[in-house]
């Protein structure tokens, strides 16, 4: 679509819709929009729960000359069967909340440590009326660029990333301590027992892994019958990682922490310098072993080894114990390395479970089709596009590897 065709999709994209944005952000009233245009931000495969649009506006404000902003637009898929699946998942609502509640209080905490980089991009307009949609800053204009999504996260991009999410679950658990009431909309499991949409995605995964692992050399036949196994206890796994266990360490986990949801500033080298995580919809309050696991299993280069899946959670506990400590929790409190580490084994299966196909995703060149429909309809089209999407030679690289270790874990029996 062109920005003629995307404007005339959302209506609501006024010249005094976004008048009215821009003035409320410089606190200005003489803020007066001469152009603007609307195209898309992100390419099909990249988000498959929304429209995610990039506004650019040229205003003026007084006299001046031409100046340009962009904001990204965040808007509810309207597909009608999409549509419908997604908000029985709660997905915007969680969102809404998030920043409306959880994120202001998140930010005076961080204040108060002196900590000044943002966790997430600023709010500047949350609709809760259909189509439901957000207004968010515009991260690139502040110099952030999306990961690369075909090579994954290399072991400094993971532990930029890591650090944020350590002082994000510190304050978090911070809060829910301070008012259990304020997560009472993110204890909604990403996978349960009612809502059975993407049950036909988890367990074709596994077989079609399993398939495709019968062949690969260093994966034992006996790996293989596991993965096949596991098409009738996938569901039920899945639902018992989504369980809480009040007894442990809990946080408001991300929900879905993978390369798709972060981006990096560089320095001119090409060196990571910050990163920052975006897209909260499923954020869910349990064991940070659900977003670490996510995120190492479904998001790490080639080039990052089991081995360092320790030292990156290592690194990642050091954060979280400092933050912790920042924040006044006693040392009795706060959980050990030993503890953290145990989380991810109790629930890593969660990340085995995503990285079957979340992994194709991202090493998808064709993403044409890449869209929810495909993912989990039944359709001749939506069938050969799943079969496509698990023959790529670098799903094969990673998973043959992934699959060892995820069996030396027992995360597949």
């Amino acid at each position: 679509m062109d920005s003629r065709e995307l404007v005339a999709k959302y209506p609501f994209l006024t010249k005094d819709y976004l008048e009215d944005i821009l003035r409320n952000e410089k606190r200005d009233t003489c803020v007066m929009v001469e152009d603007y245009s609307v195209n898309r931000a992100l390419g099909k495969g990249e988000n498959f729960s929304s429209d995610i649009l990039r506004i650019r506006i040229v205003y003026k404000r007084n006299h001046e000359i031409d100046r340009v902003q962009s904001y990204i637009l965040k808007v509810a898929l309207v597909t009608e069967g999409m549509a419908a699946m997604l908000e029985e998942y709660d997905v915007f609502h969680r969102e809404i909340i998030f920043y409306k509640n959880i994120l202001p209080k998140i930010e005076e905490l961080l204040k108060m440590t002196n900590y000044q980089k943002k966790l997430a991009p600023s709010c500047h307009r949350i609709n809760i009326n259909d189509p439901k949609h957000f207004v968010f800053e515009d991260l690139a204009q502040d110099g952030f660029k999306a990961a690369n999504r075909k090579i994954g996260l290399d072991y400094r991009q993971l532990e930029l990333l890591l650090e944020k999410v350590a002082k994000f679950h510190a304050t978090t658990s911070f809060i829910y301590r301070q008012n259990k009431d304020i997560m009472k909309h993110h204890h909604y499991r990403n996978v349960n027992e009612e809502v059975h949409h993407f049950y036909t995605l988890f367990r074709n995964s596994m077989v079609v892994c399993a398939e495709m692992a019968e062949t690969w050399p260093t994966t034992s036949p006996t790996i293989a019958r596991k993965l096949y196994d596991l098409e009738r206890t996938v569901i039920s796994k899945a639902c018992q990682v989504y369980t809480v266990d009040d007894s442990s360490f809990n946080v408001l986990n991300h929900g879905d922490l993978w390369v798709n949801n972060v981006m990096y500033k560089y320095e001119e080298s090409g060196s990571p310098t910050e990163a920052i995580l975006v897209d909260y919809a499923i954020s869910y309050f349990g064991s940070p072993g659900i977003d670490l696991s996510f995120l190492l299993f479904t998001s790490s280069s080639n080039e990052v080894s089991t081995d360092d899946f320790d030292s990156l959670v290592q690194y990642y506990y050091k954060h979280l114990m400092e933050h912790l400590q920042c924040l006044g929790v006693s040392s009795q409190e706060v959980p050990t390395l030993l503890d953290i580490q145990m989380e991810v084994l109790r629930k890593g299966f969660i990340g085995v479970m995503y990285s079957t196909f979340l992994i194709p995703l991202r090493l998808i060149e064709d993403t044409a089709n890449a869209d929810l429909g495909n993912l989990l309809g039944s359709t001749e089209e939506a069938m050969h596009f799943r079969r496509q999407l698990f023959k790529h030679p670098k799903y094969q690289e990673r998973m043959e590897y992934l699959l060892n270790y995820y069996d030396r874990k027992g995360f597949l029996d």
